[in-house]
């Protein structure tokens, strides 16, 4: 009778175990999501009804942690006889940590730190936990000291920036599309559900201030393509990996591309208590965002890309930049900021990260210094 009752009890723990992973399964998306995940919000369907948005930070860490979601929707195709049968396939059956870290993988120990991670990590200029730059102080980030010396010994240049040819000479794109401004009451903006000064509208977007930059540059007679690609998707952690594809796929159409700009807007911590004012410079009596270039070592990173970038020239053009524009405009541009990535700018000696305005200024204020911006660079390009 023992025995029996014993090979009861065995019989059954694969089965109650199932019961449970599927529970928790179930109980995780409504949870997180609610009865309809969409992990891939499109800013073009604003119109659809019962359509919830999804933090592209949640969205990713939910899509891999349990990647049947990953495709959009509820439940939909999701085949629970493969996930039993799958369980039945462990050779210990009798290990909770195997069975419960199956369907969902992310509570697995060990290995922490998947491939990119450190790139990933110093790729989000925006974030909140990330310390940003004083106005009058230059930030070297989490830089080496060897490299600090380099920084620190590195000229600007002062000669003119030759693009000779036909065709656009600048691409204009942005690897962290649906970040957008402080709140304006007179222009409001749809702000994503989980996360404040993130919108899909795009029109509220740095995407709008991309095309503005553009416009500016081409009028002054610098030919510039707009990329205006949500490089976001339902994965923000990727969003450098996608605007390198774009950068290489506009590279094959325009040969006569040669200098890369990757426009973001700056972020400050929720705890930071800051002045709007400090954040702006007056011009012919308006407000105008200040900003600041990023350029990334490409020092560090671990596995990440071995193709390093030529950071020292992408520094001393930043540089140049950065005096060309405080010369016209005292006070409209920051020190440049570094970090310990590569933010794409192994493409060119002329990629840069540029953060116009922050979470203090509004969209206009950003927009005005898309103007100044680029008679800045028309001053140094000759063609």
């Amino acid at each position: 009778m023992g025995d029996k009752k014993a090979r009861l009890i065995e019989l059954s723990y694969p089965m109650v175990v199932t019961i449970l992973i599927i529970a928790i399964m179930m109980l995780s998306v409504r949870l997180f999501v609610g009865e309809s995940v969409d992990l891939n919000p499109s800013w073009e369907s604003e119109n659809q009804t019962a359509q919830t948005d999804v933090d592209p930070v949640y969205g990713t860490i939910l899509a891999g942690g349990m990647p049947v979601l990953a495709s959009g929707g509820a439940l939909e195709g999701f085949d629970i006889f493969k996930l039993v049968l799958g369980i039945f396939d462990f050779k210990d059956i009798g290990d909770p940590q195997k069975i419960v870290t199956y369907p969902m993988p992310y509570l697995k120990r060990g290995n922490r730190n998947p491939k990119n991670v450190e790139e990933v990590s110093n790729q989000l200029p925006d974030r909140n936990s990330a310390k940003r730059p004083d106005i009058d102080d230059s930030y070297y980030g989490d830089l080496p000291e060897e490299i600090k010396i380099i920084i620190k010994d590195i000229k600007p240049d002062d000669k003119p920036i030759m693009m000779p040819g036909e065709g656009p000479k600048i691409l204009i794109y942005h690897s962290h599309s649906r970040e957008a401004y402080k709140q304006d009451p007179e222009n409001p903006y749809k702000e994503l559900a989980r996360e404040a000064f993130r919108s899909n509208d795009m029109n509220h977007t740095v995407i709008s201030v991309g095309k503005a930059l553009a416009g500016h540059l081409t009028a002054l007679g610098v030919p510039t393509l707009h990329d205006a690609t949500d490089h976001e998707g339902n994965d923000y952690n990727s969003a450098y990996s996608k605007s390198l594809e774009t950068i290489k796929k506009r590279m094959e159409e325009y040969e006569s591309l040669q200098m890369f700009i990757d426009v973001h807007r700056n972020s400050y911590g929720k705890d930071v208590s800051k002045n709007p004012d400090d954040e702006v410079v007056i011009i012919n009596g308006e407000r105008v965002a200040k900003l600041f270039v990023v350029i990334g070592t490409g020092e560090n990173v671990e596995g990440g890309p071995e193709e390093k970038p030529n950071w020292q020239e992408n520094a001393k053009f930043a540089m140049q930049l950065t005096n060309k524009l405080n010369e016209k405009y005292p006070g409209i541009a920051k020190n440049v900021f570094y970090r310990t990535a590569r933010y794409n700018q192994h493409v060119s000696t002329k990629a840069i990260l540029i953060e116009i305005g922050s979470t203090f200024t509004t969209q206009n204020e950003a927009l005005r210094t898309t103007k100044y911006l680029a008679e800045a660079l028309r001053e140094l390009i000759k063609n």
